[in-house]
């Protein structure tokens, strides 16, 4: 294919993932200098390497020097050329930058053959979900990295418990109660997987033991009725793109209680317009259930939809409003709106404030009209009323004035007020 013919293929792209039209020709025109520098080393651009980019982009410095008797002031001169031959090449060649080939460590391929192996494990025989996936993987890398090279294919078998010990030791001091739990339970599958796959020869998963953790431990976390307003209403004094999908997703949020996952999973035909539904793909449970589209979340819908979402074939609801236009992915998306309106309002909460903030609050609101635990259950996806029962915690005040008996709890004899006889 000619190098027109591929500046063309990358201009549509750049076009379909929201670039505007000057970047996409800021794009083409340092791209284009680029292909004259690969055919000129008789260089196809599906075999460019990593060399031949470092050799072009030392070749841009230097004419840089020679034009303005000075060196570029920082480093972001180079991202007009990185950042399209990056895209470019892995347009062309699938994969870019290309896997390393060979690696300085010998251990470091097996490294990646286990935690990918893991990963298999986790989803075809453990039938976990994604998150759960990205999450113990990431713990399992660090306990691999942290014993360095008794994780070779040798030496791996003979792990003691000692080994575990100091690897907990190291890892589990500067962190939170409830953070230590999560990384003993991470530890403890990955050891199971080791042993499942014949690469240790005991099971030592059984030897990890975590700090106990107390159902009910900890009140949650909520934002109040007034944060919630000025929090929507920061989003909603934002008349452009962004500020039309962050205020649909904030309003979502504190509608309905939805948990992250469930807001950037939803895709566009989960809406029923003439129904007045919306399918909610639950991401604990993994299942799906039906909650009405109430009328102020259809019209913040429609603005943005009509007005703010990308033009775009991806099925997803939700996206990022500058190129490259993707899904909201991550956890980490939906946290930095919220964080990013909380700072725009004004507001100071401690601790971590993300979507289970608005989950809490709305949880607490319905509590407080004297909702039935079951239907709040039902809103918030739960499939026991056990699950909803940590919401009665968020605030002893309310539970007093309905009247609402604590879970496991029975009644002090001394604070039950006795009949009084009415003697005439």
């Amino acid at each position: 294919m000619g190098d027109a013919l591929l500046l063309a293929e990358f201009k549509t792209d750049s076009e379909g993932n929201g670039y505007k039209p000057y970047t996409v020709a800021s794009n083409v025109s340092a791209l284009r200098q680029f292909l004259v520098y690969l055919r000129d080393r008789g260089v196809a651009p599906d075999s460019a390497s990593s060399a031949d980019v470092k050799a072009f982009l030392r070749k841009r410095v230097r004419r840089f020097r020679q034009q303005h008797d000075r060196s570029p002031k920082n480093a972001d001169w180079l991202r007009q050329y990185t950042n399209p031959i990056d895209r470019f090449l892995r347009l062309v060649q699938g994969q870019w930058p290309p896997a390393p080939q060979s690696s300085a460590k010998p251990n470091e391929q097996f490294h990646r053959d286990v935690i990918e192996g893991y990963g298999r494990w986790l989803i075809e025989v453990r039938g976990l979900s994604e998150a759960t996936l990205e999450k113990n993987c990431r713990a399992a890398g660090v306990f691999i990295d942290w014993l360095g090279r008794r994780a070779s294919r040798r030496s791996l078998g003979r792990l003691t418990i000692a080994d575990i010990d100091g690897f907990l030791a190291w890892r589990l001091s500067a962190l939170r109660r409830a953070t230590r739990s999560g990384q003993c339970v991470c530890l403890r599958s990955f050891l199971r997987y080791l042993f499942w796959a014949d690469l240790l020869s005991n099971d030592l998963s059984v030897a990890v033991r975590g700090p106990i953790i107390y159902q009910h431990a900890e009140i949650p976390r909520a934002f109040t009725e007034p944060q919630i307003k000025k929090i929507l209403g920061a989003a909603r004094a934002d008349r452009s793109a962004k500020g039309m999908r962050d205020y649909a997703i904030l309003l979502m949020l504190a509608t309905y209680g939805l948990r992250s996952g469930e807001v950037t999973w939803m895709r566009l035909d989960d809406i029923d317009w003439r129904g007045e539904k919306l399918r909610i793909r639950r991401s604990k449970t993994r299942t799906e259930s039906t909650l009405p589209l109430v009328a102020p979340v259809a019209r913040a819908l429609l603005k943005y939809l009509r007005h703010g979402r990308p033009t775009t074939k991806l099925p997803h609801l939700f996206l990022r409003s500058r190129a490259p236009i993707v899904p909201l992915r991550h956890v980490s998306y939906l946290n930095g709106i919220i964080e990013s309106r909380m700072r725009q309002a004004g507001i100071a909460a401690d601790g971590r404030h993300g979507s289970h903030a608005f989950r809490f609050a709305r949880a607490l609101s319905l509590l407080r009209a004297a909702v039935p635990m079951k239907s709040i259950g039902d809103l918030l996806g739960h499939r026991t009323t056990r699950s909803t029962e940590v919401y009665l915690r968020l605030d002893t005040e309310d539970l007093r004035a309905i009247s609402l008996d604590l879970p496991g709890k029975d009644h002090d004899a001394s604070m039950v007020r006795k009949p009084r006889v009415i003697t005439r």
